[in-house]
């Protein structure tokens, strides 16, 4: 019983935090998407990266995800082309969680 609240709960929480939409094949579903900022030291020199990822329930992730074309858009902006380049799922219930790390393709 306690997986089938949890399962419902994960479901909903990701709903109501999810900012941006993304088309996977023909399917849109609801993502939390991040291009968050990394800072690294080359050289002496302070430089800057984004490290661009999406959270997206198992249940909505294809099984030759990896290496696919995805388009994310977040609110009225035109989608944007991403390269999956790796998932990292919490767990293999539908209910769970995957962080996707992305690239531009």
């Amino acid at each position: 019983m306690f997986d089938v609240l949890e399962a419902r709960m994960n479901c909903t929480a990701h709903k109501k935090l999810a900012n941006a939409m993304a088309t996977i094949g023909a399917n849109r579903v609801p993502v939390v998407f991040d291009d968050e900022y990394s800072a690294a030291t080359v050289g002496g020199a302070q430089m800057g990266a984004s490290t661009p990822q999406m959270q997206i329930m198992n249940g909505d992730v294809p099984a030759d995800f990896a290496g696919s074309i995805i388009q994310i858009s977040i609110g009225a902006s035109a989608p944007v082309a991403w390269s999956v380049a790796e998932r990292r799922p919490d767990g293999e219930q539908p209910a769970g969680i995957t962080l996707v790390f992305l690239e531009r393709p």
